[in-house]
């Protein structure tokens, strides 16, 4: 499931599912965005419980070869980082960008 609202404290909120019953979701709030160019937002993962605010900021530059997107996330410990990279969420985030990238 995929909710979000784009515009400045619009809500967000994502779930995934390994398909045998495990997952979870993070639920978050748009604090900043520019068409085109800027999404600043606040993101807190529910594994389950939620983790400490993490900040997210990501930019889209126009390069030689199309554009480059630059995602930098803010967390607020490194035991936050270990719970969320316990997930496995990199590997679900690479594969999501890799299809993108293919339908662009």
């Amino acid at each position: 499931m995929c909710q979000r609202e784009a515009r400045p404290g619009g809500k967000i909120r994502y779930e995934w599912s390994d398909g045998k019953g495990g997952g979870f979701h993070l639920t978050g709030e748009y604090l900043e965005l520019v068409p085109s160019s800027l999404i600043i937002h606040v993101e807190r993962m529910h594994l389950p419980d939620p983790t400490l605010d993490n900040h997210v900021e990501t930019r889209f530059e126009q390069d030689a070869t199309g554009t480059l997107m630059t995602m930098r996330m803010t967390l607020p410990d490194a035991e936050t980082r270990a719970a969320m990279l316990a997930t496995g969420m990199e590997h679900g985030m690479e594969a999501s960008y890799v299809r993108l990238e293919a339908m662009i």
